[in-house]
């Protein structure tokens, strides 16, 4: 029982982070070519963001069938989790940028406990 759980977790995960890197490849590829502006970008690594913690959500809503809100928040949470702790790995921990990291958070674990309810 758990260990159904703990592997649709982890298939949600990997289809969000699937998602996610197909997403962000598009947007680097029109950085390049069309030279956008650094604002839009960041709208659209949000918009990347939510739409991948959502799907993953909605993933986990079809396979566990019971608490899917609850499931869905736990994809978001761990999504955000995974991005930043190789955020911090990367580049190293600013206290500058804790409220957007906190705004992230929220995105993340609110779209993928919306996906949770629709799924």
């Amino acid at each position: 029982m758990v260990k159904n759980y703990f592997l649709s977790v982890i298939k949600a995960l990997v289809i969000s982070y699937i998602l996610s890197a197909s997403a962000l490849f598009v947007l680097a590829a029109l950085l390049y070519y069309l030279d956008i502006k650094s604002e839009q970008i960041r709208i659209g690594m949000l918009i990347t963001y939510a739409a991948a913690c959502f799907a993953g959500g909605f993933y986990i809503g079809r396979k566990v069938k019971k608490r899917e809100f609850l499931w869905g928040l736990i994809v978001g949470m761990l999504y955000y989790s995974i991005h930043m702790g190789a955020v911090v790995a990367i580049e190293g921990s600013l206290p500058y940028q804790i409220v957007p990291a906190t705004a992230l958070a929220l995105l993340c674990m609110g779209s993928g406990m919306f996906g949770g309810m629709v799924g």
